[in-house]
């Protein structure tokens, strides 16, 4: 399951402290504004941004890696998505 935050700080962070091995979803936009994370990410992270996380951008969360990345393919068209370097080292 996939469950998506706008203006919804709270529940955001609770989301992620509650699935630590979760993965978020940037909806950015462009060609290069939708990018995946994993929970805990450090560009997700960052102290200068607390409390504007789920303003800036609508995060799609989920703990299932299969579901979050079709989730990903869909919202992003017409555009594609990537993973993010610092979470997904290969």
């Amino acid at each position: 399951m996939v469950i998506s935050f706008k203006n919804q700080e709270k529940a955001y962070e609770n989301w992620c402290e509650q699935n630590i091995k979760g993965f978020v979803f940037n909806n950015a936009g462009g060609k290069t504004g939708n990018v995946l994370h994993l929970v805990g990410c450090r560009h997700l992270t960052v102290p200068t941004r607390k409390g504007t996380y789920t303003t800036r951008y609508i995060k799609y969360c989920s703990d299932n890696l299969e579901a979050i990345t079709f989730n990903a393919d869909e919202i992003s068209k017409p555009y594609s998505w990537r993973h993010c370097k610092a979470c997904f080292k290969n």
